[in-house]
């Protein structure tokens, strides 16, 4: 796990500057987003929302236990009991979207158990030397980054590589986190008619965020 973190860890604090950066750019350019509740409305925003201090803390106890469990300090079975026993309590008070899980899962379970994988992979091997971070870079795009690294795990042992590519996979394409389609449901929710602006910024910026990232690569190889 440290091992894990340290290869991580300048990219993670590289793609946080960039991030902080640009909500810098994009506050300075239209501070009014923040602004009085008719600035709000005439943006087809619903009504600002109170912050839930409830929600706050349970998820961030829920987020470090997930962690842990990432960590393999703690076993997966105790996050899953949470997560149950909270749901549980909340059930009725909101209405948890389970399509994007549902379809998430299933691309992981395909690409899993694909019954062409072995003889692909005994075909391909070794022919991707030298180009699996760019591999999985672009297969992140179209199939989600853990499809990504479900698929190409049997055509590499460079699992450095592996990491560090579909980590940055995670940017680009909607498709490629599913974060990213989480976001573009809660915006298309607010205001239907800001998708593809949405999209399209989301877009670009995730490419120059993608593209600054591999060179980072590059030039740390």
């Amino acid at each position: 796990m440290a091992e894990l973190i340290t290869l991580m860890l300048l990219y993670s604090a590289t793609a946080l500057i960039l991030l902080l950066i640009w909500i810098q750019v994009a506050a300075a350019k239209a501070p009014h987003v923040c602004g009085s509740e008719k600035d709000r409305t005439h943006l087809g925003f619903s009504d600002r929302k109170e912050l839930n201090m409830e929600y706050l803390v349970a998820y961030l106890i829920l987020f470090a236990v997930c962690l842990l469990t990432v960590a393999r300090i703690i076993p997966y079975q105790i996050p899953l009991v949470l997560v149950l026993i909270y749901a549980a309590k909340k059930q009725g008070k909101y209405k948890p979207d389970g399509l994007l899980p549902a379809c998430h899962l299933y691309r992981i379970i395909y690409f899993y158990r694909q019954p062409w994988k072995d003889s692909a992979v005994q075909q391909f091997s070794g022919k991707n030397a030298g180009r699996e971070i760019l591999t999985a870079v672009l297969a992140s795009q179209i199939m989600s980054n853990v499809s990504a690294t479900l698929l190409l795990s049997g055509f590499t042992d460079n699992y450095r590589a592996l990491i560090v590519g579909t980590n940055i996979g995670d940017l680009g394409t909607l498709i490629a986190s599913m974060a990213s389609l989480i976001s573009f449901k809660y915006i298309a929710k607010e205001n239907r008619n800001l998708r593809g602006k949405y999209l399209g910024i989301f877009t670009v910026l995730n490419i120059v965020f993608m593209i600054f990232l591999l060179i980072l690569y590059f030039f740390l190889r």
